[in-house]
């Protein structure tokens, strides 16, 4: 089996993306298609990981999508959590059990 690399240009309003290392983040589904390093997010997330652009690599960002799944199925959907202090913790390297997490990261 040969691999092709594939080259293309796509133009994106500021508030459709959020790049972190070679991967991009989007609210355009129709682009994950095209491009295996694009990822579909929801806007609210979005919003969330545009807060920290240029703080953000992709281990962070995996780790972060991993502990909200981690935190929603642990505890009721009923549960807010406060997404930019669960960032933050990641961006300075903090290492925390999800427990943790469920105690200091709930949204008021």
């Amino acid at each position: 089996m040969t691999k092709v690399d594939f080259t293309f240009h796509v133009a994106l309003d500021d508030g459709e993306f959020i790049k972190v290392d070679e991967h991009l983040y989007t609210t355009r589904s129709t682009l994950q298609r095209e491009e295996p390093k694009i990822h579909m997010i929801d806007p609210c997330c979005l919003k969330v990981l545009k807060e920290f652009e240029g703080q953000l690599s992709q281990q962070i960002v995996d780790e972060w999508l991993l502990l909200s799944r981690a935190l929603d199925q642990s505890c009721s959907f009923e549960s807010k959590w406060d997404d930019q202090k669960i960032i933050k913790e990641l961006i300075s390297g903090q290492q925390h059990p999800v427990s943790w997490y469920v105690k200091n990261c709930r949204a008021n």
